[in-house]
Order: structure tokens, then C-alpha cells, then sequence
């Protein structure tokens, strides 16, 4: 049973006290670019790339807010098609004096059986982002 509006609001209440927001996707299968954003209003600041051709965004309050993967069907190991849909996409976003690391797992639709593909990158935090910790999830 669908949630009312009401739980929805409260769902998403909890979520932001404990870091956590809501995202959508889009998939663009010519470019064959996964795209993974907050659905909450933000301001950005900056783009950080954890590695080549893997972007993540961040708001004005240091906030993630924001995931590109280029070449998305080969980083996960899985068909075009397959990204169309997302069953779900939960992301772990830590953030110390030192490093920026994401942990990332998309529930995938691959022939018809459900597949969890993980996803993991960090690069130094050379942009003196502040301490956080941040999930990113599908409602």
C-alpha cells in the first residue's frame, strides 16, 4: 500500500536528521551516463572527481548532493537496458580531513532477476570539505 502524503513528509524528515535524502536518476543510454541526484531544492558549489568519469556534487553547506558515472553500463557490469529502471540506489558518503569516499549499491533489473552491483571510489579531500557523513537513497 502506498504511502500517504502525510508518512511521505515524515519519512522524509527522519531521512534529513539522519543525512539522509531522497534522490531520482535519469540514465542516458547513447552516452551511456548514469545521473543520481538529491530531490530537494540546493545551491551548488563544486564538482569533485573521485575518479575518471565519476563526478560528485556538493551543495553550498558541503552537502552531497549529486553522482555522474560515464560509462555507467561498464562500470557496473550490466546491459544498457538494464539501467532504464533502477529498483533501488543507496550511497554512503564519507568525508574526513583526508579523504571523500562513496560506497554505492544499485538494485538492477538484469533478465528479468534482480542484481546488486557495488560501486566504491575515493580520492583525497583536497577541497577542505568538512567532516560528514551523508546517504543518498531512492524513497
Amino acid at each position: 500500500m502506498p504511502l500517504t502524503e502525510e508518512e511521505k513528509e515524515i519519512w522524509r524528515d527522519n531521512m534529513i536528521q539522519n543525512n539522509s535524502y531522497e534522490v531520482e536518476y535519469l540514465y542516458d543510454k547513447t552516452s551511456d551516463i548514469l545521473g543520481i541526484k538529491v530531490t530537494r531544492d540546493f545551491i551548488y558549489s563544486e564538482t569533485i572527481e573521485l575518479d575518471e568519469g565519476l563526478l560528485l556534487d556538493f551543495d553550498e553547506n558541503n552537502i552531497p548532493t549529486a553522482l555522474e558515472i560515464h560509462d555507467a553500463s561498464k562500470r557496473l557490469n550490466v546491459p544498457k537496458n538494464s539501467l532504464n529502471e533502477l529498483l533501488f540506489f543507496h550511497m554512503k558518503v564519507i568525508v574526513d580531513a583526508k579523504s571523500i569516499n562513496i560506497n554505492a549499491i544499485f538494485g538492477i533489473l538484469v533478465h528479468e532477476k534482480e542484481n546488486q552491483q557495488e560501486l566504491e571510489s575515493f580520492t583525497s579531500n583536497n577541497y577542505n570539505i568538512p567532516n560528514i557523513e551523508a546517504n543518498l537513497v531512492t524513497a
